[in-house]
């Protein structure tokens, strides 16, 4: 009978503290510290990405307002020549890889065109730095790093 009682009681204590350990953990999980995921038509953030290219180039490059609709009009064209050619299965991935290249490119001409001449010089500092980590990265053996060229 003693028994009986004891390992009701240490029942109970367990489910006691499984429960404040619950109600006390619970609201810490629930808060989420990472960053929102990316809206609707907008790129992922991250090493590598994109993130929102039109908010980064409008504080970096002090973009007036008829510059900022220019360059989302330039930045959703690019979107949508790159969603296309994702769904493309007819394409080699060195191909796909070549065209997005190309587009990528494209959109950059297009932006570089709508800048004045101080902006312009900004942007190409901030292509020189984004093409610098991209080469870093590769080297860290992440993201895609070009075929080593055959000994001659």
């Amino acid at each position: 009978m003693k028994m009986t009682m004891f390992r009701k009681a240490g029942v109970q204590a367990a489910v006691l503290a499984l429960c404040a350990t619950t109600l006390y953990v619970a609201p810490m999980m629930a808060q989420d510290t990472g960053s929102p995921p990316p809206a609707a038509g907008q790129m992922r953030g991250g090493p590598g990405g994109r993130g929102d290219r039109v908010e980064m180039l409008t504080k970096k490059l002090n973009l007036t307002p008829d510059q900022v609709t220019q360059v989302k009009a330039i930045d959703a064209d690019t979107r949508t020549q790159m969603g296309a050619l994702r769904s493309d299965t007819s394409l080699s991935q060195t191909d796909r890889r070549s065209k997005m290249m190309d587009i990528g490119k494209a959109s950059n001409d297009k932006i570089r065109a709508i800048l004045t001449d101080d902006q312009k010089t900004k942007f190409d500092a901030l292509q020189a730095e984004m093409r610098a980590k991209a080469q870093e990265r590769r080297q860290q053996g992440g993201g895609d790093a070009p075929p080593p060229a055959p000994p001659q």
